[in-house]
């Protein structure tokens, strides 16, 4: 360890310490290649699960999940390195919604095929341009191995189910049709696809919701349950008059007392303040509301009036509910009710009351914007369906954008890694060796399938890339061995696959170039709150 100089001992803790070249590329690899280690496992439908435990506060959570980005957060406390993995897999899921273990496996790989480099005294600058020519490469075959076939949306919600049955018949009709109705300028915006979880119930009871469904118990128990094709009004300040208010001397332009000295002056001023309340909901009337959704508070004598005359009203909304429900039924939010027209209501089919299972709930149907409704005996079961249905969405997004497929089964990595094989002599120096690293990685994807279901890779793989070196790139890992993956239909996203790809050599790229690592010792460790 190198000498620290004087004037930085005075700026870092004491308690520090510091690893430089080789041994710190040999621990952030090491540590890294060990955490994604343990994804390799849940990769395939055959994959196993894993069995996660962490406090929250003083609460035990238990989760039971195949979700490599679930497992990543938890072991990412302690080590920088994994930290670095597990914010790739979350940036993997958000953007891709797919590839998030397949791409851990390869990074996993390659921080393998990279120390094994290192040993044979290569410097971790050459493997990296070896990495990067070989991901150029590998994109490249990619695209020229990508086209339409068969039904996308089915082979989407195979790819994000992946053999856990937690897509039912009926809610993959639900997510379909979400994305439909969520369709805009040629691809789908997000923001139109709400999802409400509710445990304690069956699967069967999952729905769509066609608008927007918000927890929330109407304002009066006189007020309406049910009404059709009416206009909504949503309004941010809060529904009351205040025309006294209590200030510190000085602070106000002018002060208002008053002095109650006859018998009926308080009869007066209670009548003038329910006559200043009922223009609030006079206002209402006017531009032709009949639901008000507000931001802020509504006082209990306007919301008495308000149930008087039919109006359903809701209060204390949160800003991203109100947003939702403005987009759903097309209305302009105003400030104050008093400078509502009926040119800022939006128009919904149904406003409905109703309760699951004894939580108040109201649902507002319009043309636009879709709700889910996912159920489940658990918790966890929810949360892991949850996951499910939001990656089936951002996977549907990136198909509206770009429908064309590659084959899946590890099919598609075999052929790029025969490809990077027959490509890698083509360079002289030490290059050839680390783009032949690479395609030793991509293979990793095979191995873990073939472990996976149970086979003998020593077996399945020598057999994998002889068909794929006669040019049958279509065969891949299936159960039972090799299978061709376009008659058994099992593709994934271009989108998807150059993702991984591109994602995995900037991932194992970053920690080859790390050549310093500082530390603070004996750090007090603290789990992250959810």
């Amino acid at each position: 360890m190198s000498q620290t100089p004087a004037n930085l001992k005075h700026l870092i803790s004491p308690n520090w310490g510091k690893l430089t070249g080789k041994r710190a590329w040999r621990q952030n690899l090491g540590l890294a290649a060990i955490s994604a280690g343990k994804v390799e496992s849940v990769l395939g439908p055959r994959g196993a699960y894993k069995m996660v435990t962490f406090n929250r506060g003083p609460e035990r959570v238990i989760k039971v999940t195949k979700d490599a980005v679930e497992i990543l957060k938890e072991l990412e406390v302690q080590y920088p390195a994994v930290k670095t993995l597990a914010e790739a897999a979350k940036i993997q899921r958000e953007q891709a919604g797919d590839g998030v273990s397949t791409m851990i496996v390869i990074i996993s790989a390659i921080l393998r095929e990279s120390e094994a480099l290192m040993d044979k005294k290569v410097h971790p600058n050459v493997i990296v341009k070896g990495y990067r020519i070989a991901a150029k490469e590998a994109l490249a075959t990619i695209e020229k191995s990508a086209r339409v076939q068969g039904d996308s949306r089915k082979q989407i919600l195979d790819i994000a189910d992946c053999g856990r049955g937690l897509l039912t018949p009926k809610l993959r009709e639900a997510v379909m049709e979400a994305c439909d109705r969520a369709a805009a300028q040629g691809g789908i915006d997000l923001r139109r696809i709400g999802i409400l979880t509710r445990s304690g119930g069956a699967v069967s009871d999952s729905r769509l919701v066609r608008g927007v469904m918000v927890r929330k118990v109407k304002l009066n128990a006189s007020m309406p349950d049910e009404l059709h094709d009416v206009k909504v009004a949503v309004v941010y300040k809060s529904m009351d008059n205040k025309p006294l208010e209590l200030l510190k001397k000085g602070t106000g332009p002018f002060n208002i007392k008053l002095e109650i000295d006859e018998a009926d002056k308080m009869k007066r001023f209670k009548a003038e303040e329910r006559r200043m309340n009922d223009e609030l909901v006079d206002a209402v009337e006017r531009a032709g509301a009949k639901v008000v959704l507000c931001r802020a508070k509504i006082i209990q004598q306007v919301g008495d009036e308000m149930a008087r005359r039919g109006i359903l009203a809701f209060e204390i909304l949160d800003q991203p509910a109100i947003d939702a429900v403005a987009e759903a039924i097309g209305a302009t939010a105003v400030g104050d009710v008093k400078n509502l027209s009926e040119r800022d209501l939006g128009f919904a089919r149904t406003v409905r009351v109703e309760k699951i299972d004894t939580i108040d709930y109201f649902a507002v149907e319009a043309d636009r914007g879709s709700t889910i409704l996912l159920r489940g005996s658990s918790l966890e079961d929810v949360k892991e369906t949850e996951r499910v249905v939001k990656n089936v969405i951002r996977l549907m997004r990136n198909a509206s954008k770009d429908p064309r497929t590659v084959t899946g089964g590890a099919a598609l990595y075999m052929q790029i890694a025969t490809r990077l094989r027959s490509y890698a002599p083509e360079f002289e120096g030490k290059e050839q060796v680390a783009i032949e690293s690479f395609a030793n990685a991509l293979e990793q994807v095979a191995i873990s399938l073939i472990r996976n279901y149970g086979l003998r890779w020593s077996v399945v793989l020598p057999l994998l890339r002889s068909y794929h070196a006669k040019g049958m790139h279509g065969m891949g890992v299936a159960e039972g061995g090799c299978k061709d993956m376009d008659e058994a239909d099992v593709r994934e996203l271009v989108y998807t696959a150059k993702t991984v790809v591109a994602r995995a050599f900037e991932v194992a790229s970053l920690l080859l170039r790390i050549d310093e690592y500082f530390y603070v010792k004996e750090l007090a460790m603290v789990h992250k709150q959810e």
